[in-house]
């Protein structure tokens, strides 16, 4: 098969999903997509455990701090703080600030618990992108070499980069979360970011060289962001952002083969021209 022929044999990008879907509706993809799931729901819930008891933790000392400040304040520094300003502690243990705090540490805290479970979820299919890669070539891209190269040190160095930029991006972010409609924006833009670098440094790693991957985002950058923002909006939904991982990745496999196929046959064109 010659590279302009394998090229036309590609699926169109409107396809991508398609044949995505297709694969993953297979044993092997379903079975495989159960650890991650499983993964993740059980590191997600334990940190939403810590953190909610933490907080209610805080509310029930200031409550004890306002009905027995001598004695609280010797325990720790908050009940200190609610000795010397009362009426602030006496706020702070009411039934009804208790009630809507909890309410809108909830809506808040629920929101933001999707948002950094996906994040863990990605992270979490990362240990599996080989396998996932793998299989969708042997099923679908025999003749598209794997010509991953990138080392290991690289590879964290770029986690690390890609970590540090998104907890400035999310601290930045932070005070526009309460403007209305804006904060939708703003809440999940950092999120959006770590999840499309995290899943196409992924997939691209295990298909593409380092040169490779810096023609192809150059090139491709919109499509590749287009895929990841449908993906990402996809993983709002509840639960498809835990279970669906595997999907992403089978459908970014997808279109980093194929980019991989165009850059090569492109290349070859070139020399042969």
């Amino acid at each position: 098969m010659t590279p302009n022929q394998q090229k036309r044999d590609f699926p169109a990008e409107g396809a991508l999903l398609a044949r995505a879907l297709s694969d993953f509706f297979t044993t092997k993809f379903l079975a495989l997509s159960t650890a991650p799931f499983i993964i993740t729901i059980l590191i997600a819930f334990f940190f939403l455990f810590q953190l909610s008891g933490e907080f209610f933790d805080m509310l029930n000392a200031a409550a004890q701090a306002s009905q027995n400040p001598d004695a609280a304040a010797a325990q720790n520094e908050l009940a200190q703080f609610a000795k010397e300003y009362p009426i602030i502690s006496a706020i702070l243990g009411s039934f009804l600030f208790k009630a809507v705090a909890g309410t809108l540490f909830y809506i808040i805290g629920g929101g933001v618990a999707v948002l950094v479970s996906v994040i863990i979820a990605v992270i979490v299919v990362g240990f599996f992108t080989p396998m996932i890669v793998s299989e969708v070539r042997k099923r679908h891209y025999p003749n598209v070499e794997r010509n991953a190269t990138v080392p290991l040190w690289d590879y964290l160095l770029f986690l690390l980069g890609q970590f540090l930029l998104f907890l400035l991006f999310l601290v930045v972010s932070i005070p526009f979360w309460f403007v209305p409609l804006l904060g939708i924006v703003a809440m999940n833009a950092p999120f959006y970011f770590l999840f499309h670098k995290l899943l196409t440094r992924d997939v691209a790693g295990e298909i593409l060289d380092k040169r490779e991957m810096r023609e192809v985002f150059a090139q491709a950058k919109w499509r590749i962001m287009t895929t990841t923002l449908i993906l990402y909006l996809l993983s709002l939904i509840p639960g498809v952002g835990i279970l669906g991982q595997v999907f992403f990745v089978i459908v970014l496999t997808h279109q980093f083969f194929q980019e991989a196929a165009r850059l090569r046959a492109a290349q070859v064109e070139t020399a042969t021209s």
